[in-house]
Parts: structure tokens; C-alpha cells; sequence
């Protein structure tokens, strides 16, 4: 799933208390585990790569497929969570959750690009058959539900939300996803 979209999807799951009072923590840990693929793009272009060799090459690169992976990795989110939970860290083990839950969104939505799930006890990739992106595996019928669930979800937490901090972070997330959407239209249409 595009990155964004994690952070509608995160907090439409999560029960309306928690959305309420810990927006933020729920948005950051659903935006977290894409962050070292932005790190990874922005250093790609700042080397000079073209969109292909980043997409195609670089993206591959050992080193970086295990941050990837790390980031996504359930063994290691659900450590994390489970110790912030015993430590009754509310904060942080929503935080972790919504890690979970974006890794749990990606696992059938990735073939060629899926993730080690289970890194580090296991390098086993889940190559789904169907993709978020690719439309050699439907991925022009996933994104366009993806878009409808998010702008729909979206809407609905907007009118909904009772604090404004929620209010403000699914407006923040909705802007930069429908951004998104506009610059990738504008790029491949």
C-alpha cells in the first residue's frame, strides 16, 4: 500500500478512544516503516540515479532490502510492542501496533518488492499474487480501491473526530496522499 495510506487505514482499525487520544502515535507508527525507503530514494536522487536504476537496482541492494526489512520485520515489531504493553506504555505500544498492522497490509500486497516478514529468523518473502502497484498483478484494481477506501475512510474521520488532533493528522495525511495521487496522474497519464 502507498505510505499514506497505512495512516488512514491505522486509524480507521483502531477503536475510536485510542484514534481519539493518540492520533499521533497511531499516524507515526503506520508512516515508520517506509521511512528508510525514503531515506533510500532521497540519498538516490542526491547520487544522481535515474527513476530506473533506482526502482531496479538500487532498491535491491542487500544492505538496504535489510533496513527495509528490519523496519517491517514481525518478529522485531512485535517484540518492540509486547515490551512497550508490559511497561504499560499506551502511547508507545500503539505506536508499535500500528507498525504492526502496516506490515500486516503489506505481507499481501507485495510480490516482486515483498518484504522478509519474519527477518531476522527467516528470509522467506511472501511474493503475493497480487500487488498495491503492479498492474502485471492487478495492481490497477488494488490502488484504485485502496484510493476509494482512503478517501472514503478519510472523509468519515474527518467528520467524525471529536479531537483536533485527530481532526488535524487525518487532514495532514489525506492532503499529502491525494498530493500523491495528483503528481503521480500528472507523471504517468
Amino acid at each position: 500500500m502507498n505510505t499514506p495510506a497505512h495512516a488512514i487505514i491505522n486509524l480507521l482499525l483502531f477503536r475510536k478512544s485510542a484514534r481519539e487520544t493518540h492520533a499521533v502515535a497511531i499516524v507515526a507508527g503506520a508512516l515508520l516503516p517506509d521511512a528508510p525507503m525514503l531515506v533510500f530514494y532521497l540519498w538516490a536522487r542526491l547520487s544522481g540515479m535515474s527513476e530506473r536504476t533506482i526502482w531496479h537496482d538500487g532498491y535491491y541492494d542487500p544492505g538496504w532490502q535489510a533496513l527495509f526489512d528490519a523496519f517491517h520485520s514481525f518478529p522485531l515489531l512485535g517484540l518492540a510492542w509486547l515490551l512497550a504493553w508490559r511497561a504499560r506504555m499506551r502511547a508507545l505500544s500503539l505506536f508499535f501496533a500500528s507498525m504492526v498492522m502496516h506490515s500486516l497490509f503489506d505481507f499481501p500486497f507485495h510480490h516482486n518488492d515483498a518484504h522478509r516478514h519474519f527477518w531476522p529468523l527467516s528470509d522467506f518473502r511472501f511474493l503475493s499474487p497480487i500487488s498495491y502497484w503492479d498492474p502485471a498483478y492487478y495492481g490497477q484494481y488494488v490502488s484504485v480501491l485502496e484510493l476509494l477506501v482512503v478517501v472514503a475512510g478519510g472523509a468519515w474521520l474527518l467528520r467524525t473526530a471529536e479531537s483536533p488532533i485527530l481532526f488535524r493528522c487525518t487532514a495532514a495525511v489525506l492532503f499529502i496522499y491525494l498530493a500523491f495521487w495528483a503528481v503521480a496522474a500528472a507523471i504517468w497519464i
